[in-house]
């Protein structure tokens, strides 16, 4: 696509997604002046773009949005927004929405309304208009936000690189150590088993399994609440989420202290939020602290800290190429000296470590996420599927489309 101008592709993208879900998008210039939409109500959504102050984070963002930025306001209304560049500089501002991620009932947007002090056939007209808000799910905003990312520069951007529209949220302590019921089997088993494997990978202080979870997050999740308010609704899924996760790493060794204090933190921290976008931020802050927690509990006495940290780079790496020569010049050791004395405390080999360490990952993936099977060997840099489904059978006795199969996950 590298010989049509960005301005034609992005134009192309506006016609194509108002065409599918009826998602409008916008351009600003430099200064911030609207310069084309698509949308057909853009004087009511642009006066929601300010005061939402949607806008004025954009702007407060040093050097422009170079990432897909989500940005979301009281009313749960939802926006993507990223810059173009030109010669390293921000140019053009290009937004895509505004959409709900759940159904919100007219009620709650009412009520939303009426705290700007709207006339009452002002508030029914905006009623009107707030009806036309397409709802989409969080899997397909990660999607739309993926390909506006490629319209502009032509690279792939992950979930977890995205940027989020956060408000001010003071923690109370500084003590720091959606309903889709069209949803068929196999995907609601695939969640079911997801979550079971996030609160196992809670108790173990598996950090694999938080690697695999930024690197395919959909954005917001699934709401476990379906009250009509968008941002209730949030706030509940978190709180369940909360819930489960601080008992989790409560059956993971985590003192019944810490675990209350982590939640009364965290609860607190909830229920100030009023975007959609700063709940996700604050969940996976939660999931990567009850991990993060539990993992350091378990640190083996009798392993040195230079084996420990050598387990912890692996598993922080397995996405990149690792060699026992270049692992043992990260931990400041030859590569002769460093195997012996890691086989000596680990009871296994090194190079057996990053396999294992490799094919831990290979099974959330496979289970989590609907990556192919090829596609997962290639990240994982086994060189060949037929090779990677040996060190897969080796080490979990089935292939990797049959554990797939088991554990409920996509079949291809």
């Amino acid at each position: 696509m590298g010989w049509i101008p960005y301005q034609e592709r992005l134009r192309l993208l506006a016609g194509a997604v108002y065409n599918a879900a009826e998602i409008g998008m916008w351009c600003f210039g430099p200064e911030y002046e609207l310069i084309y939409s698509t949308c057909p109500y853009e004087k009511e959504f642009l006066m929601f773009l300010e005061l939402g102050d949607c806008l004025e984070f954009v702007r407060r963002q040093k050097g422009g949005c170079s990432r897909p930025a989500i940005l979301s306001d009281s009313r749960g209304l939802v926006w993507v927004a990223e810059h173009t560049y030109e010669e390293g500089n921000p140019c053009l501002l290009i937004i895509m929405g505004p959409v709900f991620l759940s159904s919100t009932s007219a009620k709650s947007i009412e009520d939303e309304l009426r705290k700007l002090d709207f006339s009452i056939s002002a508030r029914k007209q905006l009623m009107r208009v707030l009806e036309k808000v397409p709802v989409v799910l969080p899997s397909m905003l990660t999607q739309y936000s993926s390909m506006l990312h490629y319209m502009i520069t032509e690279d792939r951007v992950l979930p977890r690189d995205f940027l989020f529209q956060k408000t001010d949220v003071k923690p109370e302590t500084d003590d720091y150590d959606e309903p889709d019921e069209s949803m068929d089997t196999v995907d609601s088993d695939r969640e079911i088993k997801g979550e079971r494997l996030l609160l196992q990978a809670v108790r173990e202080g598996n950090l694999n399994f938080m690697q695999v979870k930024e690197d395919e997050a959909d954005f917001g999740g699934r709401l476990l609440s379906h009250t009509g308010d968008s941002i209730r609704d949030a706030k509940n899924t978190v709180l369940i989420s909360c819930a489960l996760c601080t008992r989790a790493a409560l059956e993971g060794g985590l003192s019944p202290k810490t675990v209350k204090a982590l939640e009364k933190r965290y609860i607190s921290q909830i229920e100030q939020c009023d975007t959609l976008s700063r709940l996700t931020a604050l969940y996976h802050d939660l999931l990567k602290e009850c991990v993060q927690r539990v993992h350091d509990l378990h640190q083996s006495p009798d392993v040195s800290a230079s084996v420990q940290e050598c387990c912890d780079y692996i598993r922080a790496n397995v996405l990149k190429p690792l060699s026992v020569e270049s692992i043992a010049k990260e931990m400041g050791y030859t590569d002769y000296y460093f195997t012996k004395k890691f086989y000596k405390e680990k009871g296994i080999r090194l190079t057996d470590y990053i396999k294992e360490a490799r094919i831990e990952y290979a099974k959330i993936a496979l289970i989590t996420t609907k990556k192919s099977i090829q596609d997962i060997s290639d990240s994982l840099h086994f060189g060949t599927r037929n090779y990677f489904s040996k060190v897969f059978r080796d080490i979990v006795d089935v292939t990797p489309a049959a554990y797939r199969e088991r554990m409920g996950g996509t079949i291809e």
